[in-house]
């Protein structure tokens, strides 16, 4: 098996390309998916985010509201710190279920990708050694049109989630492989195939315990 760290910035491809990922035969975890599942309804997050941040950020279903929490530690006053401390707790509970995800794929000779829009912001807090790092990338302006366009935010809430993230320089520097975004949609699979079958050769010589 071999476990590979997807990455980018917000809004630049990430998705699509752990789609297609996961068409040619990979296994995708998706932290986005799974930080939804921990503050949903039931999920372990639930409480200690509305002590953290208080009850108004509840949805009143047993869950987070995500909209309300994201005005909180994306646009208050206190943002820098508040996403900290949401990271502290929502991290480590992804990480579990993420573990969870891939144990049945740890003795075949697949490809299992993590798709981790933070990798390069978490750091080494990361329980997972990534045998190969894959950067989508595309430029402020192109990710800018596709958050107003198809997230409904407007400019100046996609210009503030991008400056909330770490530089395309640092992501750039963590990369062994790279995908621009930007392209259109067929050269993109081309690429992303032809990564796949890079990967699933290296795969068949090698194994994980951690």
């Amino acid at each position: 098996m071999i476990r590979v760290g997807l990455t980018g910035g917000i809004a630049a491809g990430k998705s699509t390309v752990a789609a297609r990922l996961a068409q040619d035969g990979a296994k995708v975890i998706d932290y986005d998916r799974l930080s939804h599942e921990v503050i949903a309804p039931g999920g372990p997050g639930v409480g200690p985010v509305l002590e953290r941040f208080g009850t108004d950020c509840g949805d009143g279903q047993g869950g987070v509201d995500r909209s309300a929490l994201a005005a909180r530690v994306f646009g208050g006053p206190t943002a820098d710190r508040d996403r900290r401390d949401l990271d502290d707790i929502i991290h480590p509970l992804v990480y579990d279920l993420a573990a969870k995800a891939e144990q049945p794929w740890l003795e075949g000779s697949g490809v299992v990708v993590h798709e981790v829009p933070l990798l390069t912001e978490v750091g080494s807090s990361i329980p997972f050694r990534f045998d190969r790092v894959l950067l989508v990338e595309a430029p402020s302006q192109v990710r800018i049109a596709r958050m107003v366009n198809q997230r409904h935010m407007t400019p100046s809430q996609a210009v503030e989630r991008i400056g909330s993230q770490t530089s395309s320089s640092s992501r750039r520097a963590q990369a062994d492989l790279l995908v621009d975004g930007s392209q259109p949609i067929e050269q993109m699979f081309e690429s992303v195939d032809r990564i796949y079958e890079e990967l699933k050769s290296l795969a068949r010589g090698s194994s994980h315990s951690d």
